[in-house]
């Protein structure tokens, strides 16, 4: 994470990151498929986590609004103690080298989500085949949103004019899904 913050995570060499640990690149390739691996493995172990957060939801809640306050909940005390996720997005959007080093992250990811909302349906009540359906598309639609709000701070960043911050995003995300829609959110009652 040092050479993350001090070279950049685009200059930061497999070399590098070997040398610091005191390994050669054939050790560090053997834990680690690249660099993204470093920073996945967070998130991986965060999915567990996630999912209990969703599953102690009150039943109450929609479930998109269970995993938009999921997330919310937790995205506070991820970025005290694992700042490095961020780093994700630093020089752009993950893309095709990250889906290359972690295979089915996103599908593992929805996969949590899909799990704790089925449990909470099951609480409730409410389940069949078309529940059951909806609840897989929302578990998509969720990870969607959240992955369109790293994004989208990514490319505000590059403006120097004031941004919003993550918490905003993910929260104009998840209303865009709820609106279904692209028009303007609804004016904030003051």
């Amino acid at each position: 994470m040092a050479l993350f913050a001090s070279c950049g995570y685009a200059d930061t060499t497999i070399k590098d990151i070997a040398d610091a640990a005191g390994v050669t690149e054939r050790t560090f390739f053997r834990y680690f498929s690249g660099k993204e691996a470093l920073l996945v493995r967070d998130i991986e172990e965060l999915l567990p986590v996630l999912g209990t957060e969703i599953r102690q939801r009150p039943v109450t809640e929609t479930p998109l609004d269970a995993v938009e306050n999921s997330l919310l909940a937790m995205f506070d005390r991820l970025r005290e103690t694992r700042p490095n996720l961020s780093w994700l997005f630093h020089d752009g959007p993950p893309g095709p080298k990250l889906a290359k080093s972690t295979p089915g992250l996103l599908l593992s990811f929805e996969q949590e989500i899909v799990d704790a909302l089925t449990d909470r349906l099951h609480r409730s009540g409410h389940q069949g085949p078309e529940q059951e359906f909806a609840t897989q598309v929302l578990a998509r639609c969720a990870v969607a949103a959240l992955r369109s709000a790293g994004i989208r701070h990514w490319q505000l960043s590059l403006n120097a004019d004031a941004r919003p911050g993550e918490v905003e995003l993910i929260r104009r995300a998840f209303d865009i899904l709820r609106r279904g829609e692209w028009g303007p959110a609804p004016a904030q009652p003051t």
